[in-house]
């Protein structure tokens, strides 16, 4: 059993990511990837207690990318390797720009009643460049708001993304590429996914995703339906794709999701990390 989507406090999740990594021993773990939104600062962490515990520890990102119409796509990363120069490049030019873009964010927040200064947020970066996550931890310490989830709900999920403030398509899967792993659209069945397009247009946009390089759909999630898992089934031998799958695990934030397992008797089988990362899955 193994598990290829959690998150860490680096991103939205509760547990740090050594905590993660001890829950995954714990759990009987063959592998776990942590895929932090739009940031690898938690790898360091996660690969010192990986490494005294005898973990396989995956390192992966889950990049929130801007992709049609307003819409928002999850696309993950599994095994990446962050010290690749061709990686690193287009990580930190995107961290960067997207530190840039957060003013707005700030004068929202101001006109829903809490007065809230770039420099306030400063000490809660993590990594070195500013995002919304510091907002939310920012939010937390000052007791605006009881927990990071609380803090995307009543406040950053009603501020719109600016221009040039999440990375394009393109980009994201080039950077994977660029670090030595493959790419998966996470949750196609979400809004933030692929939902409300016909099946038609699905089809269509899952041309173009692969045309851009993606590797393959995220085939085991614990709130897919019987029916999505034939459609993906159905998307996956249509187009090559690779299957990968996970609990997006984010600890206290979903408490009925545990590492490894989900309702229904749902688990990801070892044999999958084979055909992704066949090198990584000793």
């Amino acid at each position: 059993m193994i598990d290829l989507h959690a998150h860490t406090n680096i991103s939205d999740g509760t547990a740090s990511p050594g905590e993660v990594i001890r829950a995954a021993k714990k759990a009987g773990l063959k592998a776990i990837a942590i895929t932090d939104h739009d940031s690898i600062d938690g790898h360091e962490e996660a690969q010192a207690a990986a490494d005294r515990l005898g973990v396989n520890h995956i390192k992966g990102i889950e990049f929130s990318v801007v992709y049609g119409e307003n819409r928002l796509i999850h696309i993950l990363g599994i095994g990446i390797d962050p010290e690749r120069i061709g990686f690193m490049d287009i990580y930190r030019k995107y961290r960067k720009r997207r530190s840039s873009r957060l003013n707005h964010v700030f004068q929202k927040i101001s006109d829903l009643g809490v007065i809230i200064r770039r420099e306030d947020v400063e000490p809660h970066i993590i990594g070195g460049y500013m995002d919304r996550q510091a907002i939310a931890r920012y939010l937390v310490a000052e007791g605006v708001v009881p927990s990071i989830k609380m803090a995307w709900m009543e406040y950053l999920d009603r501020v719109p993304y600016a221009e040039g403030e999440l990375i394009e398509p393109k980009d994201a899967f080039r950077a994977i590429r660029e670090g030595g792993g493959k790419s998966f659209l996470a949750h196609f069945h979400l809004p933030i996914g692929l939902k409300g397009y016909s099946e038609q247009e699905t089809r269509r946009r899952l041309g173009e995703l692969k045309e851009w390089g993606l590797d393959g759909l995220e085939y085991y999630y614990p709130s897919f339906t019987e029916e999505d898992r034939n459609r993906c089934a159905r998307y996956i031998e249509e187009f090559g794709f690779l299957r990968s799958g996970g609990t997006d695990f984010h600890g206290e934030n979903r408490a009925h999701i545990k590492l490894g397992t989900g309702e229904g008797g749902f688990k990801v089988p070892r044999e999958l990390l084979d055909s992704i990362l066949p090198e990584k899955a000793s």
